[in-house]
C-alpha cells in the first residue's frame, strides 16, 4: 500500500484544517493510502519529524497542511536530507504563494482532488547561504511585516494585517546602501527594498516576479532603488499592479546567481518566504529541478 505522511500546523491561516481534517483523511485513504499523521505544535515541529523518519523507502508522498512558512520549513528539511519524495500542498496559509504559483484550488476538498491527480513536476529551489527557499528572498522595506506581525491578528484579518504593519514601517523607513554581484557585472545602490524571485509571487501578491518560471534555471532579481517618502505608496501600488519592470526607479535582471553585500554599517535582516533569513553577505543561487511538486496546472 502506498503511504502518505500528513503534515499539518493546527493554527495556519484561519485554522481551516481544524475542521476538514477528517475530511482529508479520507480522500487519501479512498484513494489507496495509508495515512500516517503528525500534527505540528511549534515552529520546527515539521522539520524535526522528517529529519527523524521521514525517507525515500518508507514515504510515497508528503502531504502539508499550512503556509509558506510550513511549506519554507519542510522544503528545508527535504533539502537537507535529500529527499526526493513528492510534495504535496493544502493551501491553508495567509498568503498561499508557493500553491498558488502550482495551480491547487484553495478549496480543501478541491485542494485533496488536484493533489491526488499525481500531477508531478520538478521545480527550482533557491538558495540563500545555508537556507532554501521556494518564492522570494529579499529585504528592505516592508520584508520584516510577517515577522513582527501578532499571529492572532494575522489569522484574524488575513492580508489585510500585513497592509496596516507595512503602512507603520513607512515611518522609520531607511534605505540601504547595496552591491550587487551577478554575471552581469557589480551594481551598487542606494535601495529601499530587494526580491530574489524563485516563485512569482510574495504576500499574496502575484504580479511582483512577473517574468518568473519557477522551472527555468533563473532567479528573477527585483530593485527599488531609494525613493522621498512620498514616493513609496505611489510606486509600491505600480510594483503590486505589475506595471514596475520599466520604472527607472526599479532595476530587474534574470541571473543564476546573486551575491549581495551590505555597504552600512548596518542592514536589515533578510526575509526568506515570510520567515527570518540570514545576515549580510548574501550569497543567493538556485537548484534547477532539485524538488518534485504536485500541481494543478493543466487542469
Amino acid at each position: 500500500m502506498k503511504k502518505v505522511e500528513f503534515l499539518y500546523n493546527p493554527n495556519a491561516g484561519s485554522k481551516k484544517i481544524q475542521g476538514s481534517l477528517d475530511m482529508v483523511i479520507y480522500k487519501f485513504q479512498e484513494a489507496g493510502f495509508d495515512v500516517g499523521i503528525y500534527r505540528s505544535m511549534a515552529k520546527g515541529d515539521m522539520a524535526r519529524y522528517i529529519e527523524e523518519y521521514i525517507t525515500d523507502d518508507n514515504t510515497d508522498l508528503l502531504l502539508i497542511s499550512g503556509g509558506d512558512g510550513s511549506v519554507n520549513e519542510v522544503v528545508n528539511a527535504m533539502m537537507h536530507k535529500n529527499i526526493s519524495v513528492p510534495l504535496g500542498v493544502l493551501p491553508l496559509g495567509t498568503a498561499n504563494d508557493f500553491s498558488t504559483l502550482l495551480g491547487i484550488p484553495q478549496n480543501v476538498e478541491e485542494a485533496c482532488d488536484a493533489i491526488l491527480q499525481m500531477d508531478i513536476k520538478p521545480v527550482d529551489v533557491g538558495k540563500v547561504n545555508d537556507k532554501y527557499f521556494i518564492n522570494v528572498c529579499s529585504a528592505g522595506l516592508f520584508t520584516t511585516v510577517s515577522h513582527e506581525i501578532d499571529i492572532g491578528l494575522k489569522n484574524r484579518f488575513g492580508k489585510m494585517a500585513y497592509y496596516v504593519k507595512g503602512l507603520e514601517q513607512i515611518q522609520g523607513y531607511q534605505p540601504m546602501h547595496l552591491e550587487f554581484e551577478t554575471e552581469e557585472g557589480i551594481q551598487e545602490e542606494m535601495v529601499s527594498l530587494f526580491l530574489i524571485f524563485n516563485g512569482k509571487s510574495a504576500g499574496g501578491f502575484d504580479k511582483l516576479g512577473k517574468y518568473a518560471l519557477i522551472d527555468d534555471g533563473l532567479l528573477d532579481l527585483v530593485i527599488i532603488k531609494a525613493v522621498a517618502v512620498h514616493e513609496i505608496l505611489p510606486l509600491f501600488i505600480k510594483v503590486l499592479q505589475g506595471e514596475h519592470i520599466h520604472d527607472a526607479r526599479i532595476s530587474y535582471m534574470q541571473v543564476p546567481n546573486i551575491k549581495v553585500n551590505c555597504l552600512n554599517e548596518d542592514c536589515a535582516i533578510s526575509d526568506v518566504d515570510g520567515e527570518m533569513g540570514p545576515g549580510f553577505p548574501l550569497d543567493v543561487s538556485v537548484i534547477k529541478n532539485k524538488l518534485r511538486v504536485c500541481t494543478n496546472l493543466n487542469k
